[in-house]
């Protein structure tokens, strides 16, 4: 097997293994890019990385941002604000 076929396939084996709280994880961060880029199967890097800027411009420490409940907890704040506005575009015509 080559480097990059073993490399492939640890990657591939590892992603097998989802501990509860990196499930818990991806499911925070689908849930806001959901909402902020409307439902895909798949999401681009930009994409995810512009949901954890917000995590830093909301003020979240190093720390914060590794913590899954901080983070649901800016991710519905923004979502709520999100949804609001949405809500409000749409109600306005």
């Amino acid at each position: 097997m080559t480097e990059a076929a073993n490399i492939e396939h640890q990657k591939r084996r590892q992603a097998e293994f989802v501990n509860d709280e990196q499930q818990r994880l991806l499911e925070i961060e689908d849930m806001r890019l959901v909402v902020k880029f409307g439902e895909k199967k798949r999401y681009s890097d930009q994409e995810c990385q512009a949901i954890y800027q917000e995590l830093v411009e909301a003020g979240l420490d190093e720390e914060a941002r590794r913590n899954p409940d901080a983070i649901e907890a800016v991710f519905r704040e923004l979502n709520a604000v999100d949804e609001a506005a949405a809500a409000r575009c749409y109600f306005s015509g």
